[in-house]
């Protein structure tokens, strides 16, 4: 005998008074009654059996409704470094700054590498003419009307001095060496260079006005034939040493961002002559004369920035926006009214605020996911074929909303200073007695290729991506991303492997007496052990976890090896990973362009390689591969270039290569308009609104 179940369904919908809240709302209640018909078959005849009716439970409707729906919060455990878009390079000044500066051209919403006119007119093409035929030269319509925070007018000449001013400040901790490289000549990363090409001068001011008044002045000509405005007829054009295709992608980004010319210059920046400029490379955050200024075009203004505590944007009531910049896109003043961005570097006060309604957002690592994911009412899925989240679906009358499984063009790791910043009259901390005595280590530790091997052998991938990452992330091979040029997912990795970590700290000799450590009978790090300071910034869990996954492991193999972990505020964390100061540092890094070299160059030569004070030789041999696989037209040839590169790097361990995540973010059901775009994280102010 067979048994076929059918389910009869006839619904009752009983309406019970919707009730607004603002962090728990109490839900609309809806029952349904359901009369389920089992269809019982036997040979010859059909007995049919109705149940009694029972009521069913379904997720219930919620009307979700903050308690100001004119402001946004969003609570985070950073503050950013500056607010000067041309310096800015980190994510948490990038939130800020895309909403008070706008940019030539800008994303069409969450397309990484498709773009819209913004404060230009259009996007230049070969075929409209804005690009020329050699590819050297790009000419963008500047849209009129246009006016600055401050009620005055924006000109082509505002915009080549933007362009202009960010290239001269420089600064190889900047986002400008994204500009150098097309202007002036692949390998170059700072305007220093076209001073003095031995790169001796490169992040010295001091060397760099010293230096002959005639080389500073044909530096500045340089730069301002590289960016050229023409306020008649409308335009700027920027003039390339080299074809590069991804010159676009590079302007899309905050560090495009558009400042007046009088009004940077009446407040402290660069006056535009070539007279001048050597006097403004170089400017730190600390004294940034932009920290506490901002006029841009954008949706939002600058009200103030209170350190440690919050920094508030308001609404841009004059806002340019008239059409949309994408299909679906805002028009006029933004929806929002004012951005409350504060400083909250506890996870359980952060959670605390969402529980309470006060906050809009809040910055989540993954460890604390299983906290908050109880509180999900509502999960959106992205969809990698149509590039966009699927239709939401509610699970319960819970307040949050869950947006899941964006692409990661991401990643954080961990740098390994080869030879770490110290002196006698400034002795560095984390270094301990700065010997290998048991009680530190020298500043020259890590310029062992078997130390650095060993640490990577010592980290616990599995740990990492199940404890920090949920397990929604897979291990890296090599630097890029994969189906980038050169990735192999069977290339050469280290994996989790304590004999070997072992093995390589056996194999290093510290002392330089030619005798490997686990011989040495006048003993080495292998008898004498460590003591050495891992810094992470306070509030990232993620990076805290890497830390200690490190000291566990290593403290396991050799119980006189000691790695003590702390925690130091962002800037603090900045300043000294610049300074070099740092034994290892974990920094993440969000591509500018979806391209290998925007990987190789700032992880090996450019922005973390300079932090890790690599050896002359070996920054030379990476040198010769990354410029060589940049100016590689063939993508068969590129991705051998790629490929012995990446060879290379996993046999000189500069770094601890990690893992590639895909996205979270968590808002209130009351928030509309977020979308996600995988180069540009943060928050589309802009398009925005709340209930």
């Amino acid at each position: 005998m067979r048994n076929k179940l059918f389910a009869v369904v006839s619904l009752l919908i009983v309406f019970s008074m919707v009730l607004a809240g603002c962090a728990q709302p109490t839900p609309e209640t809806i029952e349904v009654e359901v009369i389920k018909t089992v269809e019982i078959v036997k040979e010859g005849e059909t007995i049919i059996v109705t149940a009694t009716p029972e009521p069913e439970v379904v997720v219930p409707a919620a009307e979700f409704k903050s308690k100001d729906p004119t402001t946004l919060v969003s609570v985070v455990f950073g503050e950013p470094e500056t607010l000067d878009p041309a310096l800015d390079y980190e994510t948490a000044g990038g939130d800020i700054l895309a909403a008070v500066y706008d940019t030539l051209i800008t994303y069409d919403r969450e397309k990484p590498t498709t773009f819209v006119p913004m404060l230009a007119t259009e996007v230049p093409t070969v075929d409209n003419g804005g690009i020329s035929a050699d590819g050297l030269t790009y000419t963008f319509k500047i849209r009129s009307g246009v006016k600055f925070h401050d009620g005055s007018d924006m000109t082509p000449s505002d915009v080549a001095y933007s362009f202009q001013r960010g290239v001269l400040q420089g600064g190889s901790g900047s986002p400008q060496w994204l500009f150098v490289e097309p202007f002036f000549g692949i390998g170059l990363s700072d305007i220093a260079e076209l001073v003095d090409d031995s790169g001796a001068m490169v992040d010295d001011p001091d060397a760099l006005k010293a230096a002959d008044p005639e080389l500073l002045k044909a530096a500045c000509e340089k730069v301002m034939a590289a960016v050229v405005a023409d306020d008649a007829a409308g335009t700027v054009t920027f003039n390339l040493a080299v074809p590069w295709g991804p010159f676009i992608a590079t302007l899309a980004p905050w560090w495009g961002g558009v400042m007046d010319k009088d009004w940077a210059a009446a407040n402290g920046a660069w006056d535009g002559s070539c007279d001048t400029w050597q006097n403004f490379y170089g400017v730190t955050s600390d004294n940034h004369y932009f920290n506490d200024k901002l006029n841009g075009t954008g949706p939002f203004m600058f009200d103030h920035w209170t350190r440690g505590q919050e920094i508030v944007l308001v609404r841009n009531p004059n806002y340019w926006v008239t059409e949309p910049l994408w299909e679906g896109g805002p028009t006029g003043p933004a929806a929002l009214e004012r951005i409350l961005i504060k400083k909250v570097d506890e996870w359980g006060t952060r959670f605390a605020m969402l529980q309470a309604g006060d906050a809009d957002f809040a910055s989540v690592n993954r460890t604390d996911i299983a906290q908050i994911d109880p509180m999900v009412g509502e999960t959106c899925q992205f969809n990698l074929d149509t590039g966009d989240y699927e239709e939401c679906v509610a699970t319960s009358d819970q307040p949050f909303r869950l947006m899941i499984g964006s692409p990661s063009v991401s990643r954080t790791d961990a740098f390994i200073t080869f030879n770490i910043a110290t002196s006698e009259e400034s002795p560095n901390p984390l270094l301990g007695s700065g010997k290998l005595d048991g009680n530190g280590i020298p500043a020259d530790f890590f310029s062992d290729v078997h130390i650095r091997r060993a640490f990577n052998y010592c980290f616990d991938w599995d740990i990492y991506i199940n404890d920090a990452l949920a397990g929604e992330a897979f291990q890296s091979v090599g630097v890029a991303l994969p189906e980038m040029p050169g990735y192999d997912p069977e290339g050469p990795k280290y994996n989790y492997d304590l004999a070997q970590c072992e093995a390589e700290f056996k194999a290093a000799d510290v002392d330089k007496d030619g005798i490997a450590a686990g011989d040495d009978p006048e003993g080495d790090v292998w008898t004498t052990g460590f003591r050495v300071q891992v810094a992470y910034n306070i509030g990232n869990t993620v990076r805290q976890t890497i830390a200690e996954i490190l000291a566990a492991n290593i403290a396991e193999v050799n119980e006189l090896f000691a790695v003590e972990i702390i925690g130091l505020p962002w800037p603090t964390f900045l300043r000294n990973q610049r300074a070099k100061q740092l034994p290892i540092f974990f920094s993440g890094w969000v591509e500018d362009i979806h391209d290998p070299h925007n990987w190789y160059q700032p992880y090996i030569l450019g922005t973390y390689g300079s932090r890790q004070n690599l050896p002359e030789d070996v920054k030379a041999e990476f040198a010769a591969l990354i410029n060589a696989g940049v100016a590689e037209a063939d993508p068969a040839k590129r991705a051998e270039i790629y490929t012995q590169l990446n060879t290379r790097i996993y046999e000189l361990a500069p770094q601890i290569i990690l893992a590639i995540a895909t996205g979270r973010h968590y808002e209130q059901r009351w928030v509309e308009g977020y979308y996600t775009n995988p180069i540009q994280p943060g928050f589309p102010y802009y398009s925005l609104s709340k209930k």
